[in-house]
């Protein structure tokens, strides 16, 4: 059974994180402007380069922490906090820099997003776990708490993959992977 962890978006590149196991979860990254990218796919070093507009606009804020996601799948509930939230401290820094800048930001103030708890079936945890596997292993965010189970682990979890758990819109399609083949199969032998 696997262990209640938290991960951190922590995207290379500064990006959000769209959770698609769980409905509307988007994921602010740690926010840094050290953070480089690839110019040159074909450079055999692929060393990063810090854009200089990035460098110019980020510099002047302090480290962002990114937003975090807690599962727990044995009672199959998750959290998604911001450590933003109730920083006053870190918040008023972010406010100050977006101030400074020479093409100032207005708003009313930053204070991160409230916590938001949940609930999810067997089959969407699962699929949830899955995801978040692959997300820390490429890199996109860390483990920040307890252990990322293995993927021996998460395929011993009870419940189906879930195939498209992103689709918040009705298609034809089978609800879980394994049932692909077979869909794919009645697909050629129709026609479709």
């Amino acid at each position: 059974m696997s262990l209640p962890f938290t991960i951190e978006a922590d995207h290379p590149r500064n990006s959000d994180l769209l959770i698609q196991s769980i409905p509307n979860c988007r994921l602010r990254s740690a926010i840094a402007s050290a953070k480089g990218t690839i110019v040159n796919m074909q450079d055999p070093d692929n060393i990063p380069v810090i854009p200089k507009d990035q460098s110019r606009h980020l510099g002047s804020l302090p480290l962002i922490p990114g937003m975090r996601l807690s599962v727990n799948p044995k009672k199959k509930t998750y959290t998604i906090s911001d450590p933003l939230h109730e920083d006053e401290k870190l918040c008023k820094q972010i406010e100050r820099a977006l101030e400074s800048d020479d093409r100032p930001v207005r708003m009313s103030s930053v204070r991160g997003v409230p916590p938001m708890e949940g609930t999810l079936d067997e089959h969407r945890m699962k699929t949830l776990i899955r995801e978040l596997f692959h997300i820390v292993k490429t890199g996109e965010a860390r483990v920040v708490k307890g252990n990322l189970p293995d993927i021996q682990s998460i395929d011993e979890l009870p419940g189906k993959f879930l195939l498209n758990p992103g689709s918040r819109v009705h298609n034809n399609q089978p609800q879980f992977e394994e049932d692909l083949p077979d869909y794919i199969n009645n697909l050629s032998r129709t026609g479709g």
